[in-house]
């Protein structure tokens, strides 16, 4: 599994958090739809969208090609995203996302401010400013009758991406097919019971991909809860792990 933590240091000097006395947030996914560092233009690119959302103390999103989390606090007048960030580690091979999103992860680090201006969130730092419009809320996907892509693998605050390419299925019978990176699964899944022993082909794969089997099969096995936000589907056990699923 993959990871990268980006160190983000903070400004000595900050300048005053407009927040207009109450959360500039919201619980809105706010999706990027302008910005500039250091006099430079940055430029969303279709299909491959900068978002931001924040819950409590923290913030995450996509940043054109992967998904990024951490820490974000607001007091005596600053706003602050870091001092770390974590995300996941893939590669976009369309033109202009890699250097789209390394320029948004380095904008962030040097926030300080955010503010509403009329419907849009602003973002500014030193010579930084992001802005956003609300995300239209995406309908979620049905679990039921669904191809899901295993996207993500979370432990605590590391967020992976998958080795090997994994898979679920859960169809109006209740029955469960899929591949956990290596070998097939089959099963049963009850939302009151939860998903049953599962069963495996038995394959032999490379070391990391028998440990991302390992880590999926105890997950699904362990009574987890489910939720599906637009088209993405957390199982989550009570360790704080969780498999993060997109629909297909």
């Amino acid at each position: 599994m993959a990871l990268i933590v980006l160190a983000m240091g903070t400004m000595a000097c900050a300048e005053q958090a407009s927040v207009g006395g109450s959360d500039p947030f919201g619980s809105i996914t706010w999706q990027l739809t302008a910005g500039s560092v250091d006099g430079n233009t940055l430029i969303p690119i279709g299909g491959s969208p900068v978002t931001l959302r924040v819950d409590g103390e923290q913030v995450g999103g996509t940043s054109a090609c992967n998904s990024y989390g951490g820490p974000l606090s607001m007091g005596e007048g600053t706003v602050t995203i870091g001092p770390a960030i974590h995300m996941t580690e893939m590669a976009c091979l369309a033109e202009g996302v890699m250097e789209l999103e390394a320029a948004y992860l380095g904008a962030i680090a040097r926030v300080t401010s955010a503010v509403r201006e009329a419907t849009d969130l602003v973002l500014r730092g030193d010579a930084v400013e992001l802005r956003f419009s609300a995300r239209p809320e995406e309908p979620p996907a049905a679990l039921v009758g669904t191809a899901w892509t295993l996207e993500s693998i979370v432990a605590g605050d590391v967020v992976a991406t998958p080795v090997a390419a994994a898979s679920l299925l859960i169809d109006e019978t209740g029955h469960v097919s899929g591949s956990t990176g290596c070998n097939r699964i089959n099963g049963s899944y009850e939302a009151t019971a939860g998903f049953s022993p599962l069963a495996t082909t038995k394959m032999a794969c490379k070391d990391e991909i028998m440990a991302q089997e390992t880590t999926v099969l105890e997950i699904l096995g362990s009574r987890p809860t489910l939720t599906i936000d637009g088209s993405l589907l957390t199982i989550a056990d009570l360790e704080g792990r969780a498999l993060l699923y997109r629909a297909g």
